[in-house]
């Protein structure tokens, strides 16, 4: 994962830094929440592990500048803090974090939860192709909607590169929907019974 690590403290960053390199991860540090924001804005990142308490932007105000941009993928956000208070906890993910640890923090920890991270990016990236797919289907089934150019005689419909072609045709290539033909009650009593009857009144003048 590309991680972003945001923290005041100079030793603290430089742990970070490589015990999530020797995780295999691509690592860019940021001195405070400022800086972690202007990174964030530059470059996409997988995840952020932020400090709560931090000069010029905190964690949580970070986190909340985080999840208010729609246009990005998302983001995991895990939380450092020295907090342990269930107010806290509320806090943080009423702010936008989806996980915590506590300083100190143990490295066998921090791997874990990065696992369990990386899980939930996956999950996240699948349900936003998803969604995008069904907004594809969604926009195709829209051009069946608003006016359409039909021939009166022969029910052919004009597209948008002005070809006519079959009703069936066109409702099938701009939908899901499958055809299958038959004879309504009213079609049958007006077209089909008169002509079955001319074809037994044939019937009987040939057998006489």
């Amino acid at each position: 994962m590309r991680i972003l690590v945001a923290d005041d403290d100079p030793g603290t960053r430089l742990v970070l830094s490589t015990q999530l390199t020797d995780f295999g991860h691509e690592v860019e540090v940021a001195e405070d929440g400022q800086a972690a924001w202007e990174s964030f804005q530059r470059q996409p990142f997988d995840a952020l592990v932020l400090d709560w308490m931090m000069p010029r932007m905190d964690g949580p105000d970070l986190a909340r500048l985080v999840r208010a941009d729609d246009d990005r993928p998302f983001c995991f956000i895990l939380m450092l803090t020295s907090r342990r208070t269930t107010e806290d906890l509320v806090e943080g993910i009423a702010a936008g974090a989806d996980d915590f640890m506590t300083k100190p923090f143990d490295k066998d920890e921090l791997r874990a939860r990065l696992h369990a991270a990386e899980r939930v990016i996956a999950l996240e990236r699948r349900l936003a192709r998803k969604v995008d797919d069904l907004e594809q289907a969604l926009s195709e089934v829209k051009t069946l909607r608003g006016l359409l150019p039909i021939c009166m005689y022969c029910h052919s419909i004009r597209d948008d590169r002005d070809i006519w072609e079959r009703i069936e045709e066109y409702i099938a290539q701009h939908s899901e929907a499958n055809f299958t033909h038959s004879i309504c009650p009213g079609c049958y009593e007006e077209r089909v019974k008169p002509m079955l009857s001319e074809l037994k009144k044939d019937a009987e003048k040939k057998a006489i």
